[in-house]
């Protein structure tokens, strides 16, 4: 008897839970950057063979291997003031590849977004730092990273 009470009361305090809130939360709980490519003095471009992994991140720091792309969005570490990727395009032929390590500096703002969503962080982008392999230059287009998404940076790759 006394395990059916405990039961039954555990199931009247989840219905209870469940429905104080009402789901709206959709929103990811990540701000990440969207990296537009660029081609140097030209527009939007698709660049092919594309490779990006972190540099010191946990586990398998792979976020695209081989892939044709046109833009990407970066994760940024909230614990962290900077985080740099290696952005890695395969030569055409295969014979080889180059590669650019890409460092951003950033601040982490924490905020409280809502009582569905909790806390998220926003970033405040100090300064962009690139090797120069195959990539030209890069364009901060928005400081401020928040849970939207907006151009951030724009990378101009040098012309083949």
């Amino acid at each position: 008897m006394m395990r059916k009470c405990v039961l039954l009361l555990a199931g009247l305090v989840l219905l209870i839970a469940a429905s104080c809130g009402d789901g709206s939360c959709y929103d990811n709980s990540n701000s990440l950057p969207l990296v537009r490519f660029y081609a140097s003095g030209g527009g939007q471009v698709t660049v092919s063979g594309v490779s990006l992994r972190g540099i010191d991140a946990p586990a398998d720091s792979m976020l695209v291997k081989n892939q044709a792309l046109s833009e990407t969005y970066l994760p940024l570490r909230a614990t962290r003031e900077s985080t740099q990727w290696i952005i890695e395009v395969a030569a055409v032929g295969g014979s080889g590849s180059l590669s650019d390590t890409l460092t951003v500096d950033y601040k982490s703002i924490p905020y409280f977004a809502s009582a569905e969503c909790g806390a998220m962080y926003s970033f405040e982008l100090k300064s962009v730092d690139i090797t120069h392999h195959m990539i030209d230059s890069v364009v901060v287009m928005q400081p401020v990273v928040k849970n939207e998404a907006h151009e951030t940076m724009r990378i101009y790759f040098k012309k083949q």
